[in-house]
């Protein structure tokens, strides 16, 4: 599991494995063709990348993933059927994932605040 996640608001660029599989490549065009706010996309299905332009004021990268995930395009963080003795690991692993999604989001906070406080200086 393992994926290379690019983003800057409008587009967004995704590259898994799964993404190369044929059952993902037949419903992902469709998916995403389906998806309000998305611009447009292509998809390279021999190194397993999508490259989406989508406009922001309709749609967020996060709902992308959401449905990029819904539609088994990418990897679920987290098993979906943890066994007796794997329940700490999946505490291990839902602990992760909730750091990863903090410092992801007080990253991106930090970039827009910076931005922002560029342009102000730039006035």
């Amino acid at each position: 599991m393992s994926y290379y996640i690019h983003h800057v608001p409008g587009r967004l660029r995704i590259q898994t494995a799964r993404l190369r599989r044929a059952e993902c490549q037949g419903k992902l065009g469709t998916m995403l063709d389906a998806l309000p706010g998305i611009d447009s996309h292509s998809h390279n299905g021999k190194i397993g990348s999508v490259l989406i332009h989508y406009d922001t004021a309709r749609l967020s990268a996060d709902d992308i993933l959401y449905h990029l995930h819904k539609a088994g395009c990418l990897d679920s963080p987290i098993s979906a059927t943890p066994t007796t003795s794997a329940s700490g690991d999946l505490v291990k692993q839902a602990g992760a994932l909730f750091g990863n999604a903090l410092f992801g989001t007080l990253l991106r906070k930090s970039v827009e605040t910076s931005v922002l406080s560029l342009a102000r200086g730039f006035r």
